[in-house]
């Protein structure tokens, strides 16, 4: 018997800095922006999978999780209505204001 993963939402603004993150690195190297994607995408199928698995998110309520391992990217979701809701992606390196990405 199979794990039932949780459908996976994406947030607009999480949509758009995934892809503007992605962008840029294609411009550059267009293999190892298409390698993060797999390895962001792979990431997140895991968490649908098992969803209480990754970790709260220091900087926000419990009811945030982040998912590890898809260095350099910080990927945070959480739970709602019976979905994942990727909230936000953003590099490790950007400034981390929760107010930024809080909105939809």
């Amino acid at each position: 018997m199979g794990v039932r993963a949780l459908p996976i939402l994406w947030s607009q603004g999480a949509e758009d800095s995934l892809h503007r993150i992605l962008t840029y690195i294609e411009a550059e190297n267009p293999i190892a922006a298409r390698y993060l994607w797999l390895k962001v995408t792979e990431a997140i199928t895991r968490a649908a999978e098992f969803p209480e698995m990754a970790p709260h998110v220091g900087e926000l309520d419990r009811s945030y999780r982040e998912i590890l391992g898809v260095r350099p990217f910080r990927v945070v979701y959480r739970v709602e209505a019976g979905a994942l809701r990727i909230v936000t992606v953003l590099r490790q390196e950007q400034d981390y204001d929760p107010a930024r990405f809080l909105v939809d």
